[in-house]
């Protein structure tokens, strides 16, 4: 029986969220707001055709990025979302493009690589491990499905970590 695509989000969202949690990124909870969830959407296209190229040579790498960019838009978002909301994919890029978004990133936007890149490079390991145990055959639709989901799995959980170091948390809030 294979895994579908909703199967294998929930799935890798649920580990990397506990593998966020077991680091001390997370607190147990995938922070998101839909700002967010739609900056994602316009920026979706052009990342992935940026990862599809590198992703052979560079899957973790590839995968981090993604986390990197859900940081940064996550810090932007906070900063001045106004500002910054219409901001063009290539923000996020110095001249040298895709090689170089997790030093553009964590030095000219975050201004952190302590925490960000720590982070990154344990949870970008675990979700290509993940994608490896999906038993997607390599280069069939369903690995390339499977490659997308864990690209934005990893954003989502970059924009979490990353609201988290800046204080957001989830809170009941009584209204009455």
């Amino acid at each position: 029986m294979s895994t579908t695509n909703e199967q294998y989000r929930e799935d890798l969202t649920a580990y990397l969220l506990e593998v966020a949690t077991g680091n001390g990124y997370l607190k147990g909870t995938l922070l998101h707001t839909p700002d967010l969830d739609e900056a994602w959407q316009r920026y979706a296209p052009s990342f992935y055709g940026d990862a599809v190229h590198e992703f052979n040579g560079y899957p973790e790498y590839c995968l981090a990025c993604a986390g990197y960019l859900g940081m940064a838009v996550a810090h932007l978002w906070d900063k001045d979302w106004v500002r910054y909301m219409d901001s063009p994919y290539s923000f996020f890029q110095s001249d040298k493009g895709f090689d170089d978004m997790d030093d553009f990133i964590t030095g000219n936007i975050l201004r952190e690589n302590t925490r960000s890149v720590a982070a990154m490079h344990s949870l970008s390991a675990e979700a290509f491990h993940f994608l490896m145990k999906s038993g997607a055959e390599a280069g069939t639709a369903d690995a390339y499905r499977f490659f997308l989901i864990s690209v934005e799995v990893m954003y989502k959980i970059g924009a979490a970590i990353w609201l988290d170091k800046l204080g957001y948390k989830f809170e009941k809030v009584n209204l009455t």
